[in-house]
């Protein structure tokens, strides 16, 4: 049985508006352009497998075999947020340093949807 969530709809609205950004600017440069395709690829894919049980089961037993794997979301949450500020902030805050950034935001959405599945196997127990 598919099962959809709040990620599952957070992974589908970031690949449109990915699709729709390299869409609607036409003079991005072809690398950046080519990146947010990319990213939005990925976040569909993420989508669709997000729906499926062995998705929530695999973390969950991830989480179960290593408890100190907790901590390492939050890290790479954490880094990847400074890294695009830093990159953004480097580039003086240019369109195509922001949308670098957003093609960024699947990894952030995947190590947050990881954190609320370990919280709910914790209050579970």
């Amino acid at each position: 049985m598919k099962r959809f969530t709040l990620f599952t709809f957070l992974y589908l609205a970031l690949g449109v508006c990915l699709t729709a950004i390299a869409l609607g600017y036409p003079n991005l440069p072809s690398s950046l352009q080519t990146s947010l395709f990319v990213s939005a690829g990925a976040s569909y894919i993420v989508c669709l497998l997000s729906t499926f049980p062995f998705w929530r089961e695999t973390t969950t037993r991830i989480y179960r075999r290593r408890n100190s794997v907790v901590i390492l979301p939050w890290l790479v949450i954490g880094v990847n947020i400074v890294l695009t500020i830093w990159d953004a902030q480097s580039q003086n805050w240019t369109m195509e340093a922001i949308l670098q950034a957003f093609s960024r935001l699947l990894v952030v959405l995947l190590f947050a949807e990881l954190i609320v599945i370990t919280w709910r196997v914790k209050s579970e127990h």
